[in-house]
């Protein structure tokens, strides 16, 4: 990568994101307004982080010689943060854990689940980011693993991907721990994968796999337990297959499995009910019933716990099942019984506030627990600090590999990574090897990262309301003059490009449809998650690289997903597709939020048309009432069968047992919805969206709620997509349509509003009248001067990360003399064949993690993360240099240049080595370095640091890369401009440089 100087200024912001496409979607990036009643803390001492003040009065005299404990687990943008308290420190609860991937620290929120071990010395998690929870492949089979000491918070990494769903991991008696990866597709029930884990040491006792779609896999005392096509099965292993022995049919549709003292305990569903029975060994015994949503079934030492309306449930029957009646919501109990949660949530959930980057990091870690004291009924809400200093921990118990152990059969791959290590444990922690030649890891999506021709402004929400308002209608023609914000694209209007698709049989789609799903897909961002309002970058992106969004594993083009911008645009955008995009209109779709808006309503339109021609719709079929899109969005987000056996695929079905059968509508009652969203389907998470709007960076509300006439948006029964005359689904079983193929396809309507009017049925609402006027851009951050040099040196010769200015923000051209060069080394330029088959291209790997963003000098940087000197793979080089013919050979005089670096506004983070080399010289001159903290140097403004004097000759330059001593890969490294002052005499400045030895 090879870039001219330039005489400008420009300008930055923060992190990664990745977002699944439109039809693999994604979750909730950033939430939400909501509902919730705001719960005043209960009084309580500041100066102690106790859930209860006075613990003798609300625990009881005893509490302090209670060991009763309790493990809770909940996301933001900082990972999953895992939580630990016990009842003689009053519930003092404290971050045990904090589970992350730092590649992938930037994408927005994590989710995840924890249980405790039948001991009670360790706790077990998956996790993930959330905008993974809709995508099959990543929800099946593409969330991370860990087992955490509870005594001293070691984590120990499992090397599988796993599921992640509700009912993993399972813990049981014991301390194994079973997680399940499955590979289940929307066609294809596939199968599942047990991995048993001995919690005690953190290994991997063994994989062993069955045909079928297993849940709730249960280590019991009698050996483990699961669900398949609906029975409950006793699971026996021989080498690395399963077998699954009938046990006896589950009663029903399942949310809550547990083992208990001589069998299991299960709640299931049964219409508006939920029902607890158990399991003897011999059949299930119902033991009771409750309105649907209002007990949970909770594991507990020795046994279980069912927790809430408990009155209609009777308990004699099962053996170590105890109940305890609360009210409220119920989110987890202590192992003893003696403590109910009612809500662990990260503040941050409840909408991005002030800090830039990604899910801003405002309020992430600040964690409200809301409580009951079983025993007193005394009930608290706490504010936990995650980052406050955890008790001191006893860590004598056991627990003995290193994260990432590899999987066996890999002892003998090659090493080539870092300090010697086995190569496959630096790209991806799993030890699978990577086959293939080079031009398989060339992403197919045909508008490429990093090109600064396009890169995409991000709009503020005002403005993505507005442009959703108008484009509905039929009225987004803005004019974007040519060359608009520096693309070289010719003139044209977002509905000229894409105008307002036609819906068979008339209408238009509601506003707060087309609002919903961009909340969803991409949290009202054109741009990547590094861009805030007003600044530019690259656009935000779908799994365009083929490896579930990572940066340690290396591209592959057959599973890559080209999503576009802010309604990640896919249709045409890849070279696999038989039709692509013309280049202005897919350059358009990069980088004009209008645009990619105008795109995507034409894809949402589509898959309308598509099911009124299979004869399909919701409800009365009029598109003008919100509720008649359910169907459809079904179809956006995991496709319409328009061939063969027609209709929509089971992923998204309200009955997959993928999903609690208990659940109530997302995000109407509480926070906490957001940070559990695989527990709902595609389109009730949409009209969640669209019931309850979502929050901007400035904590207002990123569009208006639409018009409810019966103040909510009515969502379909769970079983009204399941008949087995329809599609082979039977409504009250467990597992309703076990094959997940063709034959289990909802090609039918549905109608659950009955008679529909305005009286009834949800309209949209405009904020913005049609013909108006695109609103002003809010800015989060202001811009810097467009042309500037360092003090009064308007002589510098200034370098910078860009050859040609990109006119971003209506700075105009200004075009410098050829007299500086600034390149990009990804890797180590080592691109090989191995003689096993595999290869080693280090570029591939390093490439991941570079991005462009509009910030710094001349609006322009790249930036990358700082790692430690054992990833080697992920190494970016940048070197500045002056024009060589400026330059005197090695046996003349060298020329003396006063250095100045440029740093950004916001952005940059690490601190970094900056090399100056001489050049051949017979003078005797030394190379020298100076270390850079970036983002103390920068102080919020865009800044020129002088560095001192130091004298080149040909072959001279300045080298700065992104491998630290200390480098986490969570810091952010950035390559802006710097000045070349030509100098007479020496002056070491702030970086004390020797001057090239003179």
């Amino acid at each position: 990568m090879t870039m001219r100087k330039r005489r400008l200024g420009r300008y930055f912001a923060t992190n990664p994101l990745v977002v699944m496409s439109v039809l693999a979607a994604s979750a909730a990036l950033v939430p939400l307004a909501s509902t919730d009643t705001p719960v005043a803390p209960a009084a309580a001492d500041t100066t102690t982080p106790r859930l209860f003040a006075t613990p003798g009065k609300d625990l009881g005299a005893d509490y302090a010689a209670s060991s009763d404990a309790i493990v809770q687990a909940t996301g933001d943008a900082e990972g999953l943060h895992i939580l630990a308290a016990k009842e003689n420190d009053g519930f003092s609860f404290y971050e045990i854990a904090r589970l992350n991937r730092k590649e992938l620290s930037d994408i927005g929120p994590w989710t995840g689940y924890v249980c405790t071990t039948g001991s009670g010395n360790y706790a077990a998690a998956v996790y993930a980011p959330s905008v993974w929870s809709n995508q099959p492949g990543a929800y099946e089979r593409g969330a991370f693993a860990a087992v955490v000491r509870l005594s001293d918070g070691k984590v120990t990494e499992l090397p599988d991907r796993v599921k992640l769903a509700y009912f993993t991991p399972g813990c049981g008696t014991g301390d194994e721990v079973a997680f399940t990866s499955s590979s289940a597709t929307d066609t294809n029930v596939g199968t599942t994968t047990v991995i048993s884990v001995d919690a005690a040491t953190g290994s991997v006792s063994s994989r062993r796999t069955v045909d079928g779609y297993l849940t709730h896999v249960t280590p019991t005392q009698k050996g483990s337990v699961g669900v398949l096509d609906g029975n409950l099965v006793d699971l026996k292993g021989n080498g690395r297959k399963l077998t699954a022995a009938k046990l006896a049919a589950v009663p029903g549709p399942m949310f809550a499995l547990t083992a208990s003292k001589d069998g299991v305990d299960v709640g299931t569903v049964d219409g508006e009910k939920s029902v607890i029975s158990h399991f003897d060994g011999k059949g299930f015994t119902e033991l009771g019933r409750a309105p649907k949503g209002n007990v949970k079934l909770l594991p507990v030492a020795d046994g279980a716990a069912v927790v809430g309306d408990v009155k209609g449930i009777d308990t004699r029957k099962a053996p170590g099942l105890a109940k305890h009646a609360v009210t409220g919501r119920v989110a987890g109990i202590s192992r003893h019984g003696h403590l109910v949660t009612h809500s662990v949530f990260s503040e941050q959930m409840k909408g991005v506030t002030t800090r830039i980057g990604a899910a801003s990091a405002e309020g992430a870690g600040s964690l409200t627990v809301q409580a009951t004291a079983l025993r007193t009924g005394a009930k608290a809400t706490k504010l936990v600090d995650a980052d406050r200093k955890r008790p001191k921990q006893d860590s004598s118990l056991p627990m003995g590999p290193a994260a990432f152990a590899l999987p066996m059969d890999d002892d003998d791959d090659p090493r080539n990574c870092g300090e010697g290590d086995v190569e496959t444990k630096c790209l991806s922690g799993s030890g699978v090897p990577v086959w293939g030649k080079v031009g398989t890891m060339e992403t197919p999506c045909i508008v490429r990262r990093n090109d600064p021709k396009r890169q995409a402004l991000q709009a503020s929400a005002n403005q993505v309301e507005w442009a959703v308002d108008q484009a509905v209608h039929g009225q987004l023609y803005v004019s974007r003059p040519q060359n608009w914000h520096d693309t070289g694209l010719a003139a044209y209007t977002p509905q000229g490009l894409f105008p307002k698709p036609a819906l068979t049989g008339g209408g238009e789609i509601p506003a707060q449809v087309m609002l919903g799903i961009l909340a969803q897909e991409s949290n009202f961002k054109q741009a990547s998650w590094h861009s805030m309002n007003g600044d530019s970058g690259n656009v935000t992106r779908s799994d365009w690289f083929g490896n579930l969004n990572g940066i340690h594993g290396y591209p592959d083009r057959e599973k890559a997903d080209c999503g576009y911008g802010i309604a990640q645009v896919t249709t045409g955008m890849s070279e696999k597709h038989d039709t692509q995009l013309d280049p202005l209109r897919a350059g358009a779709v990069t980088t004009d939020y209008a645009a990619n808006i105008a795109a995507g309503l034409g894809i949402l339109a589509e898959k309308w048309n598509q099911l009124k021609a299979l004869g399909m719709q919701a409800n009365s079929g009029n598109p003008a009432y919100i509720e008649n899109w359910y169907m459809a969005l079904w179809g956006y987000n995991s496709g319409v069968y328009t061939s063969g056996t027609v209709g929509l695929g089971f992923f998204n079905n309200p009955i997959n047992p993928s999903y609690p059968a208990d659940r109530q509508p997302f995000l109407r009652y509480s926070y906490n919805d957001a940070s559990r969203p695989g527990e709902w389907n595609y389109s009730e998470k949409i009209l969640g969206w669209a019931e309850t709007p979502q929050l901007t960076w400035n904590a207002t509300e990123s569009y208006a709620e639409p018009n409810m006439p019966m103040g909510v948006i009515k969502i379909p029964p769970r079983t009204l997509f399941c008949s087995p005359s329809n599609n082979a689904c039977d409504p009250a079983a467990a597992d309703p349509c076990p094959s997940w193929n063709e034959q289990c396809r909802w090609s039918g309507s549905a109608d659950w509003m009955g008679g529909q009017s305005s009286s009834n049925s949800t309209t949209e609402h405009l904020s913005y009248s049609l013909g108006s006027g695109e609103p002003a851009l809010q800015s989060k951050y202001g811009h810097g001067p467009c042309i500037n040099h360092p003090s009064v040196y308007t002589n510098a010769i200034i370098v910078d990360d860009l050859g040609e200015h990109e006119d971003t923000y209506d700075c105009g051209d200004f075009e410098g003399a050829d007299d500086g060069k600034f390149t990009l080394q990804l890797g180590d330029n080592v691109t090989m064949s191995r003689e096993d088959g595999t290869w080693r291209a280090t570029p591939y790997i390093a490439g991941l993690d570079l991005h462009q963003l509009g910030a710094g000098y001349d609006h322009h940087v790249y930036f990358t993360h700082s790692y430690p000197y054992t990833e080697p793979f992920h190494k970016v080089t940048g070197r500045w240099q002056v024009n060589q013919r400026k330059l005197p050979s090695g046996d003349q005089p060298g020329q003396r240049y006063k250095i100045y670096l440029h740093l950004p506004s916001h952005g940059a983070e690490a601190t970094v080595r900056y090399d100056f080399i001489p050049g051949d010289n017979t003078a005797g001159a030394k190379p020298d370095y100076c270390n850079v903290n970036q983002g103390t140097r920068a102080a919020g403004k865009d800044t020129w640091f002088e560095m001192g004097t130091f004298s080149f000759w040909k072959g001279g330059r300045i080298e700065m890369d992104n491998i630290q001593k200390d480098g986490t890969g969570d810091k952010n490294v950035v390559f802006d401009a710097i000045a070349f002052v030509p100098y007479n005499y020496a002056e070491p400045g702030p970086c004390g440089l020797v001057d090239g030895g003179l």
